[in-house]
């Protein structure tokens, strides 16, 4: 499987396409584990029945249908053409994956990937690959993401040429240390090196984002599961912003690039974010749309589908997701 699994329009042809709409959504989504049986997530017996995958699928094909999002980042993905299908029937007639899903025996996934379904033409799309000039400088010279970020360069009525990134930060879940290391504090030192990792991560995927901002200049939106809070020290680095004072003339351009939380963009700002994950009764904001300042103008509103989280429907909600589906809104120009 190619990292675009469908066939790239001419750039011509792209460019020729034409939107009469009036705005824009933008989408993501943790799909957890979408996996098509009889393959298995995870563990050899982690298989969804027809009728679960059938609840599955029913459930994605309405949200989308609902909220009718332009472009949608998706993670937790295991079985890529079936996605690809059922976002094909529904409109997306462009499709790209970051890779290929792990495979580790016949019918057992052990790594999901991440992918982005759109209605504009995606022109090329490739995994994103850790900046290695950056991890050396860190000390990171072994360095590779826990889950490859997709770049894809898509064509947008009115915006034009778009870098849409989708991510899938290193979760909280331990990472394994060393086997043969009689250490005291395991547990704690596991917890931590995967907040290592996922700052790790952050960091490497904003010098990888610069740099290609750098050659082409094109606006930029990074979507996805960060799997911690834009709060924590950890992932601040994705939204710092040069202080007052601080811009050096080389600098004053750069500030195109500074990526801003689009919940923040919105001309009224609810008083409160709803989350888009929970564990247990404690709700957390976990999932993010953040764009560059070519599209601070443009924001109308971000809201979020969460009724499977919060009054979940058995029947219907079973096998939906475990996160909320978080969307924002562009006027067009």
């Amino acid at each position: 499987m190619s990292a675009e699994m469908a066939a790239v329009p001419a750039l011509s042809a792209a460019l020729s396409e034409t939107s009469t709409a009036a705005n824009l959504r933008l989408s993501t989504l943790n799909l957890l584990n979408f996996t098509e049986p009889p393959q298995a997530s995870y563990e050899f017996d982690n298989i969804y029945s027809s009728a679960q995958w059938q609840q599955k699928t029913d459930w994605l094909r309405r949200v989308l249908l609902d909220v009718a999002p332009d472009v949608l980042a998706l993670q937790e993905v295991f079985s890529c053409e079936a996605l690809q299908q059922l976002t094909l029937e529904l409109g997306y007639s462009h499709f790209a994956v970051a890779e290929n899903p792990t495979l580790i025996d016949d019918h057992v996934y052990q790594k999901p990937v991440v992918a982005l379904a759109s209605k504009y033409p995606i022109l090329q799309s490739n995994a994103v690959q850790v900046p290695q000039a950056a991890a050396n400088a860190l000390g990171l010279s072994h360095f590779s993401f826990s889950r490859a970020p997709l770049r894809a360069l898509v064509q947008l009525p009115d915006i034009g040429l778009c870098n849409c990134y989708v991510v899938h930060l290193k979760s909280r879940r331990p990472l394994a240390l060393a086997q043969g290391q009689n250490l005291p504090a395991a547990e704690a030192l596991s917890r931590w090196a995967a907040c290592v990792q996922r700052g790790n991560e952050a960091g490497l995927l904003l010098e990888a984002i610069t740099e290609q901002w750098e050659e082409d200049k094109l606006p930029v939106m990074l979507l996805g599961d960060f799997n911690d809070e834009l709060s924590s020290p950890l992932l601040q680095i994705l939204v710092q912003s040069l202080q007052p004072g601080e811009q050096q003339p080389a600098q004053i351009e750069e500030m195109k690039l500074q990526l801003q939380d689009g919940w923040l963009l919105q001309p009224a700002i609810p008083a409160e974010r709803p989350a888009t994950h929970y564990y247990g009764a404690k709700g957390s904001v976990l999932d993010y749309i953040l764009l560059s300042a070519d599209f601070t103008p443009l924001v109308q509103r971000q809201w979020v589908v969460d009724q499977h989280l919060r009054q979940p429907v058995f029947a219907v909600d079973g096998y939906s997701s475990d996160h909320a589906l978080v969307t924002v809104q562009l006027q067009l120009r």
